[in-house]
């Protein structure tokens, strides 16, 4: 009953990834102008989201996104989140990104709509 039980456990388990995991996994070079945001660096091979990522367990959000034929890719980590954008010839630019950078770059994509100051946007109706 305890193997069974251990199993039942490791399924339902949330694997739980970092910023610092895919720093040490890949080289990446931080975005120029900011604290808190990186880029995979050119230097890396191309991959793809599920390359980074690379766990089934993961949860791999799509977006579209502003530019035609671009998608936009964003995985929650424990501490930020990773945005993926695919361009319309499959290739892939990744940015890895801090907490409160992970919300600010999510919000100006308009995937939340809420700012990440926490401030409520105009948009509701007036009661």
């Amino acid at each position: 009953m305890i193997p069974r039980l251990n199993q039942l456990l490791q399924l339902t388990t949330k694997i739980s990834m970092k910023i610092e995991d895919l720093l040490k996994r890949f080289q990446w070079e931080q975005i120029p102008n900011t604290n808190g945001r990186f880029t995979l660096s050119q230097t890396e091979p191309p991959r793809s989201i599920t390359d980074l990522v690379d766990a089934a367990e993961i949860e791999i959000k799509q977006y579209p996104s502003a530019h035609q034929q671009e998608l936009i890719f964003v995985v929650e980590l424990e501490d930020g989140g990773l945005i993926s954008y695919q361009r319309k010839d499959a290739s892939f630019i990744h940015t890895l990104n801090s907490e409160n950078m992970f919300k600010r770059k999510q919000w100006e994509l308009g995937i939340i709509s809420y700012s990440p100051r926490g401030v409520p946007d105009d948009t509701s109706p007036e009661s």
